[in-house]
């Protein structure tokens, strides 16, 4: 495996039949030998907006405060929030997943996202989605998954469409086969 897969997104194939992430498309957080963590970053909660979490939290919230989505970042840790954020703020035990990109637990950001003053772009997760680095590779061979370079802008938009991280990573869809095979 290459450890540049970090920060890379991950685009799920048609064959891959797993319920929950059929259609995913994941960034990819950390990237070891040991295993691989990333965030679904195209499927939303549909009941929680970032005020719900930020109520739950007992933060006031500004009366400019912007309503967001709030997605489910894979099932494992459900009850774990990440937050994936642009770099010009920096908290503490943030780890940079690119130049323009951090990933933080850190209470911090949600207290400024409360007060109107967060990053200029950022995007709430629960959960994380997690393989062992065997398994990845696996799936990896199995041609369940795509790789496509990070983009900021797909990254951080609120209505993900699988259909077209597919097609801007160059992959024309109707040539798509749910089958797989080694020559």
């Amino acid at each position: 495996m290459n450890d540049t897969y970090f920060g890379q997104l991950l685009i799920s194939m048609p064959n891959l039949k797993d319920s929950f992430f059929e259609k995913s498309v994941i960034l990819i957080c950390e990237f070891s030998e040991k295993a691989v963590m990333g965030l679904v970053i195209n499927k939303p909660i549909l009941d929680v907006k970032v005020k719900d979490i930020l109520k739950n939290l007992k933060l006031n919230i500004d009366n400019n405060f912007i309503d967001k989505n709030v997605f489910i970042g894979g099932p494992v840790h459900t009850g774990q929030g990440f937050i994936i954020h642009s770099s010009e703020c920096d908290y503490e035990g943030s780890e940079k997943i690119s130049k323009k990109l951090n990933l933080t637990t850190s209470l911090k950001i949600l207290e400024d996202i409360s007060k109107n003053k967060p990053p200029k772009f950022y995007k709430i997760f629960l959960g994380c989605s997690v393989w062992g680095y065997k398994q990845f590779n696996n799936e990896m061979l199995q041609n369940s998954w795509h790789l496509m370079k990070t983009k900021n802008n797909i990254i951080f938009e609120n209505n993900i469409n699988w259909e077209k991280c597919i097609e801007s990573s160059g992959i024309q869809r109707n040539k798509l086969n749910p089958y797989h095979g080694n020559a």
